[in-house]
């Protein structure tokens, strides 16, 4: 059966015509396959029958020998959630159930067997007694992605994954047969699928190959395509004038791509239709990564660290306050926080106090200067001067956030224990860390600002507008009061 099932006549047997970008990533046959596509370009397809789907019948042909070396072919797809990993389970499963490939139960396979449970992510395919095995992981839960030796993995929205997601339990596996890896993707950022991505172009890499495909080269869901040319125009006409129906089909545009493109902001589009590598799109720390910045941190009562405070005001958003040290070197660590809504200034006073937030060597606070009379109200209470210098451009505070994000020194390898960034944040202030992921620009033109387009949205951004605040005064247009207050340390009396 398997021999007779030639890689085409299989694609043609589950209902699968590749299309002709499709068709350039069958051509290879690399040892690691690297796809960047806009949404709905078809790499779920790919994952499931050009890597796995064969893999199935191979087994089939091999399974004597399989079973006689007591090392069945494993494969695993691998995504940021089950959920992720379900799609292209799903089309395997269906696929093997149109060629009525006989599926293996728990009787005759040590309690495997093959299930299809999406909700729990219990999704596993035996077959042939066990030969081949596939099953489906989440990243979301590391000690999952523990094994033996892969023949193949997928991974499925691997922009997503944690790089340590690969480098720690993915790549290791494939080593002891050599296996071989699928991964597809939109694009997020140059982040490291990004880097993967460019050891596909690279040909001094021979084992590697990668591709780019905006999502209009899938002429199945997008029948009239597109072109770079075709989108600037229509960006033009949206600009000025407006798109019409008669001038999206003068300039070549499929209609819905035209509607993703009224729909969507320029950065987002480019991203998820143009399969673009864009730095600015989606989340606004795209440098954070809680295995690198959140850690487990102690108050250090060395008068040479400087100790301070970032505010951010509320009443039903929350109320903000940031404990905040700096060493010598100028390196940031916040070491705890209250968030809390429905507080007057006074009630968190009394709460900063109980909490011990406002330790003895604290020097000062830094607010938002829009509320002075809260500033003062606060200074008052916890005899501590605010400082000004607070304000500026949003953008500038975030490239100053950013910049403590990123690892230095940047010529070291990812990795490498003296490569550290210089803003850490202790593992108990949940908040300011659930902020930084999900602290996010608009990906539609309905929900950004009017007035600034291009700024965040006004949503978990709390804390981040806080830490702002004090980058702004203590590295920023505060930096002479600064080196005043290392010097004097004082302190309303």
């Amino acid at each position: 059966m398997a021999k007779a099932l030639l890689k085409s006549r299989l694609y043609e047997h589950v209902g699968w015509k590749p299309h002709n970008a499709q068709q350039e990533v069958l051509k290879s046959n690399v040892r690691s396959r690297i796809v960047a596509a806009g949404r709905r370009f078809g790499k779920s397809e790919l994952g499931a029958f050009d890597t796995l789907l064969p893999e199935a019948f191979r087994c089939y042909a091999n399974r004597h020998h399989i079973h006689d070396s007591g090392r069945r072919h494993e494969f695993w797809i691998v995504g940021p959630e089950y959920s992720d990993a379900e799609k292209e389970f799903r089309k395997l499963w269906n696929a093997l159930k149109k060629l009525d490939v006989p599926m293996d139960d728990k009787r005759n396979t040590d309690g495997i067997g093959s299930r299809f449970n999406a909700e729990s992510g219990d999704m596993t395919i035996s077959l042939w007694n066990g030969a081949y095995y596939v099953v489906a992981k989440s990243a979301k839960y590391p000690q999952t992605l523990i094994g033996e030796g892969l023949r193949g993995v997928v991974l499925v929205e691997a922009a997503k994954l944690k790089e340590s997601v690969y480098d720690k339990f993915i790549r290791p596996t494939l080593a002891d047969y050599r296996g071989w890896l699928f991964s597809g993707s939109t694009p997020e950022g140059k982040n490291w699928f990004y880097r993967q991505w460019q050891r596909g172009q690279d040909p001094k890499r021979t084992t590697w190959a990668s591709w780019r495909f905006p999502a209009w080269t899938n002429p199945y869901v997008y029948p009239i395509g597109g072109s770079p040319e075709a989108i600037a125009e229509a960006r033009n006409y949206l600009k000025y004038d407006g798109l019409t129906a008669e001038r999206i089909e003068a300039i070549g545009l499929d209609p819905e791509i035209a509607e993703l493109l009224e729909d969507m902001t320029e950065d987002k589009f480019n991203q998820e239709i143009a399969a673009d590598f864009n730095e600015f799109v989606g989340r606004v720390f795209k440098e954070f990564d809680e295995e690198v910045h959140v850690t487990d941190l102690k108050y250090n009562a060395n008068p040479r660290w400087f100790t301070c405070a970032a505010v951010d005001y509320g009443w039903t958003n929350p109320f903000v306050w940031l404990l905040i040290q700096i060493d010598p070197f100028n390196n940031v660590y916040i070491l705890d926080e209250l968030y809390q809504s429905n507080l007057m200034v006074d009630e968190a006073a009394v709460e900063i106090r109980n909490r011990g937030l406002a330790p003895a060597n604290m020097v000062c606070f830094y607010p938002d200067p829009a509320s002075p009379g809260d500033s003062a109200q606060l200074s008052k209470l916890l005899k501590l001067p605010s400082r000004t210098g607070t304000g500026g451009k949003l953008q500038d505070r975030l490239d100053l956030i950013r910049k403590a994000l990123r690892p230095v020194p940047a010529h070291l390898p990812i990795g490498h224990p003296e490569r550290k960034p210089k803003l850490l944040i202790d593992r108990r202030c949940r908040n300011t860390i659930r902020e930084f992921g999900a602290y996010r620009y608009p990906e539609n033109r309905r929900e950004a600002d009017a007035n600034d387009p291009e700024a965040p949205l006004k949503k978990d951004d709390h804390t981040p507008e806080a830490l702002g605040r004090f980058f702004a005064g203590y590295f920023g247009i505060g930096k002479l009061e600064r080196r005043q207050s290392r010097i004097t340390t004082a302190r309303m009396g």
